[in-house]
């Protein structure tokens, strides 16, 4: 198979439409754990598995938090790799393998017990995080590998934003429908879902691996394989646009987290529907699959900083349209879609805006991180993903929240909506802040010139 070749090829190159296609897929796996873990898993284990609101959150949080360390470990070993197959793709593919094989226990009870219910929920979300990481810390490695052009890493960026939104809506669409219409609510009905889904993750990453191509690494003068992991990130410390781009990641996942985390209570206790979980879902990802493949332009045009801070004012403004009356479903409706055409911007330059410190920090330094730098955005992503869902649950057990009743309290339902609201716009003030002050667009294409 011609795909099985040596994975050396110019940077110059334009990439083509199938390699930008096959990249964009492997975030179309990537999307659905994404959507599992942060929207529907909390209501899993609150009301399904019935274990307790905080204890939940301490799971949550404390699983991502010790994980999130194996992201960097996984940066390393990128950085560190030379195979014929590349740096990163090895790794994509036995993260993927394993993701597929642990995911697939995540939305299982097996036990009565409830003290083994919850040991079980410790162990597999543990496991699972673990292959998670491995995947996606190799996968967005790819970004800075597979092109040196600043035009073609952004072009990556929206065919993998794209296709995860596709994955997502999927999930949105066909996830609570199957469960309650199909199965009844019960257990059996989000083991046989979300089980199906496993078992094609690793066809997916293979796919992905077989379609891509990382360039020649001859042409990096410090590819990372000589340099020491303390110069890796010695080197790193003094980027600044390293530490901006990993607190823009913490803030934008933790948007992500709460926004979608909480709209599905907000569907079933505040609009009194948990079916609104699809249509919230088709809200949210069907602006950013029509706006997406249109977002490169206007980024190239105005920037990766400049876009996204005109996009962030959108987000704010629609934030707060929930406030007309949460009850209402089309307001509701219009905020969200409101926000999402507003994110869409940051969504499309962030990964790229990664790769770029990738080359900044080679052009600075002399030491190119491909594997750290995504690594460490992996893993202020799985900090924010655990500090999100956790708050959820804190939040949700602080106000009285009971998983086995069939409506919550008026102390719930509001602490629920002012959640969805405020966490968010105080998130979008940290992103704006951060990107005031993120001028490396102005540098980029001296510094691509100068590597060059």
């Amino acid at each position: 198979m011609a795909n099985q070749q040596s994975t050396v090829t110019s940077d110059k190159a334009p990439l083509s439409f199938a390699q930008k296609f096959a990249f964009g897929m492997g975030d179309f796996w990537t999307s659905i754990g994404n959507i599992a873990l942060a929207t529907y898993l909390t209501m899993f284990y609150t009301d399904v598995v019935h274990i307790p609101a905080a204890q939940v959150a301490t799971l949550l949080l404390v699983v991502r938090l010790v994980v999130a360390f194996w992201d960097l470990s996984v940066g390393i070993l990128v950085d560190k790799t030379s195979t014929r197959w590349g740096k990163a793709r090895p790794w994509m593919l036995v993260g993927g393998v394993a993701y597929g094989i642990t995911f697939f226990f995540l939305f299982v009870n097996p036990f009565s017990n409830h003290l083994l219910s919850i040991i079980f929920a410790w162990v597999t979300y543990t496991l699972v995080n673990i292959a998670y990481s491995t995947v996606n810390v190799s996968y967005a490695s790819l970004t800075s590998l597979m092109t040196s052009d600043v035009n073609e890493k952004t072009q990556l960026n929206i065919f993998r934003m794209t296709i995860a939104n596709v994955g997502a809506l999927i999930i949105y669409v066909c996830a609570m429908p199957f469960i309650n219409y199909l199965f009844g609510s019960t257990a059996m009905g989000w083991s046989v879902f979300f089980g199906a889904i496993a078992v094609l993750i690793p066809c997916g990453y293979w796919y992905t691996f077989s379609n891509t191509r990382e360039v020649n690494g001859s042409q990096h003068k410090s590819s990372g394989t000589t340099q020491s992991v303390g110069a890796h990130f010695d080197a790193l410390t003094k980027n600044k646009y390293w530490w901006i781009t990993l607190g823009l990641n913490f803030a934008l996942w933790m948007y992500n987290g709460i926004a979608n985390g909480m709209a599905t209570y907000i569907a079933k206790y505040v609009l009194g529907n948990s079916n609104l979980t699809t249509v919230i879902g088709l809200a949210t990802v069907i602006p950013l699959i029509i706006g997406l493949p249109f977002a490169g332009s206007f980024v190239k045009k105005f920037g990766k900083r400049n876009s996204s801070l005109v996009g962030l004012i959108l987000v704010a403004a629609g934030s707060f349209v929930v406030f007309i009356d949460p009850t209402n479903v089309w307001i509701f409706f219009a905020s969200i879609v409101i926000r999402m055409i507003g994110i869409i911007p940051i969504n499309a330059a962030l990964n790229a805006m990664s790769a770029d410190v990738v080359d900044y920090g080679e052009w600075s330094t002399g030491i190119r991180s491909d594997g750290i730098v995504f690594s460490s955005s992996s893993f202020s992503m799985k900090i924010a993903m655990g500090v999100s869902a956790a708050a959820i649950a804190w939040i949700l057990s602080m106000s009285g929240y009971d998983g086995s009743a069939l409506s919550q309290s008026a102390a719930t339902v509001n602490a629920i909506v002012q959640s969805f609201v405020w966490i968010p716009v105080a998130m979008v003030v940290v992103m704006a802040v951060l990107l005031a002050v993120y001028d490396l667009d102005k540098k980029i294409h001296t510094v691509i010139n100068e590597l060059a």
